[in-house]
C-alpha cells in the first residue's frame, strides 16, 4: 500500500519554482507516501519506520478487517417506505407504535435472508432507509445469497423486486486534518488550495471542510453538554440546572480547535455558588478534570475544564443570557443561506493565520467580532437583509432591559441572491475593509451604517446598569444587542494598520488573476506578500473589482473607489492625518 514512484505533477517542477517554495516532505505527490494512513514521508529510512510502527499496523489490520466484512456482506436497495412497512404493521397487528418500523423492517429482512446463512448484523441507512447492508458470519454465504438472487429465486418483498449486489468498500480520499492551531498555518493550506487551484469554488470548499468542526463531532459536543448537565442535576437535585451551548460551537463557526463555551442556569430564586460547582466538577463528574477559574473581563468569571470523553475544552459562564441570545440571532442569520457559514470560518481562518503570526492573540479581533465585520459588509453590499426590521419582528424580547429583538421567520425576508459564490465573497470582504470602511469615523454594525462620535454621546447619556461607555479604538465593532459595546476595543493601531493593508494586497492579487494561495493567504509570507505600504486606496481597472469577469457589487454598486474621491482627486479613506485613538500616530509613521 505504499507508492515509491515520483508524482506526475512533480516532474519537470523546478526546485525554484514560487508554487512549491517552502513546502516540506509532507507536500502533495512526495516519494515516499503510504497511503494506507495518508502519511507523507521525507527519506525512505523514515518510511520504513512508520511501516514497522504501531499506528501503521493498526491501520493496515482495520483496513484487512473492514475487506474481510465486505466479503461476508450484500448490499440491498430499493427497500420499502416507511408507509408500507407502518401499513403492514397495522394489518398484522392492528396498530403501530411509532419508532418502531426500523425494527419491523430488521425482523422482516433476518426471516428473507437467514435462509441463505447466519446474520451477523444489518445496517439500515439512517437517512433515507432506501437500502441496508446484510453481514453474513462467512464469506460463503453472502455468495449464496448473491447466486439465489441472480437465479431469479429471491421472493418479492413488500411488494417490491429487490437490488442485491455484492457490497463494495469505496476509497474516500482523506482531506488533511487541521486538529490545533499549530497546524493552522501557510503550508497546511496551501497543499489543499493548489489541488483545485483551477477551481476556487471546489478549493475553498476544501479549505471549509477540513477547518471546520464535523457533524460528528458536534454530536458528541452536544452528548458530553447533556452528559455534564444530567451529572449536575444528579448532584444538585433541587436546582434545575440548565446548560446550554453557545458561541462558535452552537453556530457550526467552530474550527477544530476551538473551546465550548456553556451557559449555566439555575431554576427561579436559586443561587449555585461557584465552589460548589468546582467541587462537584472535580469530584463528582465522570471524565472531568484541570478544573480552574480564569477571570473574563466584562463577563466575570469562567470556570474551565477539559472533559476527557470528548476531549474537549469547556468554558462555563453563569447565566450569560446575552451570549445565547447572540447565537440565536448568528444562527438566523446562517439559517438564511448556506454560503455565509463557509464564507465566516474561511474569513476568520484567514484572520488568525494572518494576524496571528504576527500579534498577541489579545490584540487582534476576536472570532466574533470577525462574523459581526462578516455580516455587515454583506449587509452593506445587499447581499444580506436587516434582521432588526421592526415591522417584520413577531418576537419581542427583552434582556436585562436590553431590547435583543430580531427577525426570527427568514421567510418574510427577500430570497438571496444566487449571483455571488465564495471566493467573489471574499474579494468583496478584502476590497470593503481594505479600500472603502472609514475606519476612523464609522462603526461596524448589524444596525447600519453608525459614527463613533454619536455613539459615544449616547453612551454619556445612558442610564443603564448593564450598559457602560463606549470605549474608542482603532476599529470599533457594535455588539447587536449591548449598543454601547465596542467588541474590539483592545485591537491595537498597529494590527488595524496590517489588517486594512493585507486587504488590500489581496485585493490586488484577485485583481490581477494570480493563484488562489497567494491572494487567501496576503500577508504571511516574510514580505507581507508584497503589501505596499501605502495609504492610497486600490484601483482595478474599472469601478469594481474584476476577476474572472465576475464583478463585486452590492444592490447599491459600491465600487472600489474610495469615498470623498471626486474629479481626479483622491483622498484616502483612512486619511493621512493621525488616527484620533491610542498613542496618536500617524497611519503613515506606523506604516514604515
Amino acid at each position: 500500500m505504499v507508492n515509491m514512484e515520483t508524482s506526475p505533477s512533480n516532474k519537470n517542477q523546478s526546485p525554484n519554482n514560487k508554487k512549491h517554495k517552502g513546502r516540506t516532505g509532507k507536500e502533495r505527490g512526495s516519494k515516499f507516501y503510504c497511503s494506507t494512513c495518508n502519511v507523507h514521508c521525507p527519506n525512505e529510512t523514515t518510511l520504513q519506520q512508520h511501516n514497522s510502527g504501531k499506528k501503521h499496523l493498526g491501520n493496515v489490520a482495520n483496513v484487512q478487517r473492514r475487506d474481510k466484512h465486505a466479503l461476508s456482506s450484500i448490499f440491498v436497495g430499493n427497500l420499502p417506505k416507511l408507509a408500507q412497512i407502518r401499513a403492514k404493521m397495522t394489518e398484522e397487528m392492528g396498530s403501530f407504535v411509532e419508532g418502531t418500523e426500523n425494527d419491523k423492517l430488521k425482523a422482516d429482512l433476518t426471516a428473507l435472508f437467514g435462509s441463505y446463512g447466519e446474520i451477523v448484523k444489518i445496517i439500515i441507512d439512517k437517512k433515507h432507509g432506501s437500502y441496508c447492508i446484510i453481514e453474513y458470519k462467512t464469506p460463503g454465504m453472502a455468495q449464496v445469497a448473491l447466486s439465489e438472487y441472480q437465479a431469479g429465486k429471491v421472493q418479492p418483498f413488500y411488494g417490491k423486486k429487490l437490488q442485491i449486489k455484492s457490497r463494495t468498500v469505496t476509497e474516500i480520499k482523506p482531506l488533511r486534518q487541521i486538529r490545533t492551531e499549530s497546524e493552522l498555518d501557510k503550508d497546511n493550506i496551501v497543499a489543499l488550495l493548489e489541488e483545485a487551484d483551477d477551481d476556487p469554488v471546489c478549493a475553498l470548499n476544501m479549505v471549509d471542510a477540513a477547518i471546520s468542526v464535523s457533524d460528528k463531532v458536534r454530536r458528541q459536543h452536544q452528548e458530553a453538554c447533556t452528559r455534564l448537565q444530567t451529572q449536575l442535576n444528579d448532584n444538585f437535585p433541587f436546582y434545575q440546572v440548565a446548560l446550554n451551548l453557545y458561541g462558535s460551537a452552537a453556530t457550526g463557526l467552530a474550527l477544530r480547535d476551538s473551546d465550548l463555551d456553556i451557559s449555566l442556569t439555575v431554576g427561579k430564586e436559586k443561587r449555585l455558588d461557584r465552589d460548589d460547582l468546582i467541587r462537584v466538577l472535580k469530584e463528582k463528574c465522570t471524565g472531568v478534570s484541570h478544573v480552574h477559574v480564569i477571570p473574563a473581563p466584562g463577563q466575570g468569571t469562567i470556570t474551565r475544564f477539559l472533559d476527557g470523553i470528548s476531549n474537549t475544552t469547556f468554558d462555563i459562564l453563569f447565566n450569560n443570557r446575552l451570549g445565547v441570545a447572540n447565537t440565536a440571532l448568528i444562527n438566523t442569520v446562517l439559517s438564511y443561506d448556506v454560503r455565509i457559514a463557509r464564507f465566516i470560518r474561511l474569513v476568520v481562518y484567514w484572520r488568525r493565520v494572518v494576524l496571528g503570526a504576527r500579534f498577541p492573540k489579545q490584540c487582534t479581533p476576536s472570532s466574533y467580532s470577525i462574523t459581526i465585520m462578516c455580516l455587515h459588509f454583506l449587509q452593506h453590499k445587499g447581499f444580506l437583509p436587516d434582521f432588526f426590521q421592526t415591522s417584520l419582528i413577531t418576537e419581542h424580547k427583552m434582556i436585562y432591559d436590553l431590547d435583543c429583538s430580531f427577525i426570527t421567520d427568514i421567510t418574510k425576508l427577500p430570497p438571496p441572491s444566487q449571483d455571488l459564490n465564495i471566493p467573489e465573497l471574499l474579494a468583496g470582504f478584502w476590497s470593503y475593509y481594505g479600500a472603502e470602511f472609514n475606519v476612523e469615523t464609522q462603526v461596524v454594525s448589524m444596525r447600519g451604517v453608525l459614527n463613533k462620535s454619536e455613539i459615544e454621546e449616547t453612551s454619556k447619556d445612558t442610564q443603564h446598569h448593564y450598559v457602560t461607555l463606549f470605549k474608542p479604538s482603532p476599529l470599533a465593532v457594535q455588539d447587536p444587542f449591548v449598543p454601547t459595546h465596542n467588541l474590539t476595543h483592545n485591537v491595537s493601531l498597529e494590527c488595524v494598520v496590517f489588517f486594512r493593508d493585507v486587504c488590500r494586497s489581496a485585493t490586488s492579487n484577485w485583481i490581477k488573476g494570480a493563484p488562489l494561495y497567494t491572494w487567501m493567504l496576503s500577508g504571511i509570507s516574510g514580505n507581507s506578500a508584497g503589501i505596499s505600504g501605502d495609504n492610497s486606496s486600490l484601483q482595478g481597472d474599472s469601478s469594481s473589482i474584476q476577476g474572472d469577469g465576475s464583478s463585486i457589487q452590492g444592490d447599491n454598486n459600491v465600487s472600489m473607489e474610495t469615498e470623498g474621491e471626486e474629479d481626479g482627486d483622491k483622498t484616502p479613506v483612512w486619511g493621512e492625518e493621525s488616527v484620533s485613538v491610542g498613542n496618536k500616530r500617524s497611519v503613515e509613521e506606523m506604516e514604515h
